[in-house]
């Protein structure tokens, strides 16, 4: 049985790695922990063929757990997260034993690959379903129904999921394929949609409740994405 640790102090981030290697390694036994000092521990107890460690944790960073565990089991490969894409941690990576290192926010083709050169997997084209919801999208979309219709920004949504700003970006990007403002202004569109169809609430009334305080602005960022005004959506769509 193929033995993973990730060591990962990130609760989101740490449970979204162990989703996606369960996902591509059903049978492996994959155990998480929070900080340096317990990837050393449990390494110890464990014996995992590989571990997933992040730099940046504390008690013991990444780095001082590595050289410990490289000392104690150098069979085991190991490969470096960080969220801070330096020249410096990627050497200090390679002198404590790592084998590989990723930058986050990853997808998951970046993290098949480091598998595949890690434990000499076969590339395999028949995962389990790609349009699986990632605990970071499900924490999102939670968060995006009851949030929505306010005047929100991206540093509240990544507040909201304990990140950083700029974390978050590149951790939205990478699951969406978008930027926040993006998904967030097609997610207000869609709903806007529902209500054209669904209901007689006038216009005016409608653009507060997706969001929009301005109800002209709301009926120009709604026809730049159905080219069509409110109005004449629901004249063409209503099933009243």
């Amino acid at each position: 049985m193929i033995k993973i640790l990730v060591a990962e102090d990130e609760a989101l981030s740490r449970m979204t790695l162990i989703h996606h290697l369960r996902r591509k390694l059903s049978d492996a036994l994959i155990e998480g922990v929070s900080n340096g000092r317990e990837a050393v521990d449990r390494a110890e107890k464990l014996n995992p063929e590989l571990i997933f460690m992040d730099i940046e944790m504390p008690l013991l960073n990444g780095l001082e757990a590595a050289t410990i565990i490289h000392k104690r089991q150098p069979e085991t490969k190991i490969v470096f997260l960080t969220a801070f894409d330096r020249f410096d941690y990627a050497v200090g990576a390679l002198r404590a034993g790592g084998n590989d290192y990723l930058l986050k926010p990853f997808d998951k083709a970046q993290i098949e690959d480091c598998l595949r050169k890690a434990l000499h997997l076969e590339n395999d084209d028949t995962d389990a379903e790609t349009d699986d919801q990632s605990p970071f999208q499900i924490q999102f979309s939670v968060w995006l129904k009851n949030h929505y219709m306010d005047d929100v920004s991206l540093e509240q949504a990544a507040d909201a999921m304990g990140m950083s700003a700029f974390y978050f970006s590149r951790l939205f990007r990478t699951s969406y394929n978008q930027t926040f403002l993006e998904y967030l202004t097609a997610y207000r569109v869609e709903r806007a949609a529902e209500l054209l169809r669904m209901t007689d609430i006038p216009v005016r009334e409608i653009a507060p409740r997706v969001g929009y305080a301005d109800a002209n602005y709301f009926s120009k960022v709604f026809k730049r994405h159905t080219g069509e005004t409110p109005t004449l959506y629901r004249q063409k769509n209503t099933v009243l």
